[in-house]
């Protein structure tokens, strides 16, 4: 009987455990302003969460990606993974190019973002590696700001 009321209480506590919210992504009149909710209304954690259901939501946009185009490095190393914060810079300059809005103001809004997204990335490193996370973090912003891409 003490096994059943001990497996009772464990699942009743699971219960009561928040759980991550869903996003229901909302239909736009324009694909711009679907581009402008992706990049900068849903936050780091949704987005990477639920990539695939904005894929589903918004077929009609750009989702290609490269990773993050960094020579020798790549997408993640010992204390950092950007492999998610790349894929929606990628998804920022490909659709506002492909939609007649990139400019100057629009490319530091998303390179803005994806520096952002970088750091969420760092977030739940432990210490030591969070530093070096960080690090890496404004290097690949610093060369995105510089090379322009």
């Amino acid at each position: 009987m003490g096994f059943l009321l001990n497996s009772l209480a464990a699942v009743a506590s699971l219960l009561t455990v928040n759980l991550p919210q869903r996003i229901s992504p909302p239909a736009f009149e324009s694909p711009i302003e679907a581009v402008s909710y992706v990049m900068f209304d849903v936050d780091f954690t949704s987005f990477m969460r639920e990539k695939y259901t904005l894929k589903r939501a918004y077929p009609y946009l750009d989702w290609t990606t490269d990773g993050c185009s960094a020579p020798v490095v790549g997408n993640e190393g010992r204390s950092f993974n950007f492999t998610n914060a790349c894929t929606r810079h990628d998804f920022g300059y490909r659709n506002t190019k492909r939609l007649g809005q990139f400019n100057e103001s629009i490319r530091l809004r998303i390179d803005e973002q994806f520096h952002r997204d970088l750091e969420a990335s760092c977030a739940k490193q432990i210490r030591t590696r969070k530093v070096r996370c960080l690090m890496w973090a404004e290097t690949f912003f610093v060369a995105v700001r510089t090379t322009g891409g």
